[in-house]
C-alpha cells in the first residue's frame, strides 16, 4: 500500500515537472478563472519566478473550493455530496499536483471554470461510496 502510494507522488511528480517545462505563469494566469489557469498555477516549477504566488493561489482556491462544497452539501443541506475526502485527507500539494495532471489528462476542460474543474478532478479522484440501498416496502413518514 505505502509503495503503492510512493509511486503514485513519483508519478505526481513528474508530471509537474513536465508541465512546468511547458509554459511559465502569467499574469493572465491569476485572473483567467479557467481550469487552463488554474492547472497552470498548480503546476508551476520551482524555476518559474512567480512559483510562490502560483502556489498559494492554487492551495487558496483549492481551499475555498474545498469549504463551499462542506457548506453546500452539510448533512441537512439540500445537495448530496459530490466528492468524498479520504481520511486522512490528502495534502493541498497532493491535490493541487493531482488536479494539475488531471487537467492535462483532460484537455477538453480547460476553457470550463475553475470552479468546475476542481469539482470535476475531486469527483474522479474522490468519489463517494454508493449510498445504502433503500429498505423496501417501508414509506417515508410525511411530516404534520
Amino acid at each position: 500500500m505505502m509503495r503503492g502510494r510512493r509511486t503514485a507522488a513519483l508519478v505526481a511528480g513528474l508530471c509537474m515537472a513536465a508541465l512546468s517545462a511547458e509554459a511559465q505563469v502569467t499574469p493572465d494566469n491569476f485572473v483567467g478563472g479557467r481550469v487552463s489557469d488554474l492547472a497552470a498555477l498548480c503546476a508551476a516549477g520551482g524555476s518559474d519566478p512567480n512559483v510562490i504566488a502560483a502556489a498559494n493561489h492554487c492551495h487558496g482556491f483549492m481551499m475555498a473550493v474545498g469549504q463551499f462544497h462542506a457548506e453546500l452539501t452539510r448533512t441537512q443541506g439540500v445537495v448530496g455530496p459530490f466528492f468524498c475526502l479520504p481520511d486522512p485527507r490528502p495534502s493541498l500539494s497532493t491535490v493541487s499536483a493531482g488536479f494539475a495532471s488531471w487537467a492535462a489528462a483532460n484537455p477538453q476542460y480547460a476553457a470550463s471554470s475553475a470552479v468546475e474543474g476542481v469539482v470535476r478532478y475531486a469527483s474522479a479522484t474522490y468519489p463517494c461510496p454508493p449510498a445504502p440501498p433503500r429498505q423496501a416496502g417501508r414509506t417515508p413518514r410525511r411530516a404534520q
